[in-house]
């Protein structure tokens, strides 16, 4: 398919610069990208986007983010990152041994105190993560892509 080559693959080389940006931020590119998927399906401007990306298999913006995160999360966990990436995240029960709810579940945990704290990738990377069911979590990687 002609957007896979032409539009998919320049918005997944760049998820990591747009995708935690403020919806403001991304406004422009999620209209534009729109415009691109209405023009691809011959559907009129008037049509609503959502019906066009769920008939046409596709992933809105926001999802191409999410599932590069989960991805990255996946990866993570699998121990097939590079050795670099350890001290990106810190997972609870190495930071202290009493338990409570992120302890039992192994979440990763970085207070944060403001919105830009909040879209950054230690914060938010865990978050996605953990709204994944746990058997997506234990599939291999090649397979893990599809059911999310």
């Amino acid at each position: 398919m002609i957007y896979f080559s032409l539009v998919y693959s320049h918005l997944q080389y760049v998820v990591g610069a747009w995708g935690s940006a403020p919806k403001t931020g991304l406004h422009r590119l999620n209209t534009i990208h729109n415009r691109i998927i209405k023009t691809i399906s011959w559907s009129s401007y008037r049509c609503h986007e959502t019906l066009l990306y769920g008939q046409s298999n596709l992933l809105k913006l926001h999802d191409i983010y999410q599932l590069e995160i989960a991805e990255l999360m996946h990866n993570f966990h699998s121990n097939r990152m590079p050795n670099t990436f350890d001290r990106l995240f810190t997972v609870v029960n190495s930071v202290h041994t009493h338990e409570n709810r992120c302890f039992t579940s192994g979440q990763s945990c970085h207070p944060v105190c403001c919105q830009y704290g909040k879209r950054s990738i230690k914060f938010k990377d865990p978050t996605i993560w953990q709204q994944i069911y746990s058997s997506l979590k234990e599939l291999p990687t090649i397979i893990f892509k599809k059911p999310y």
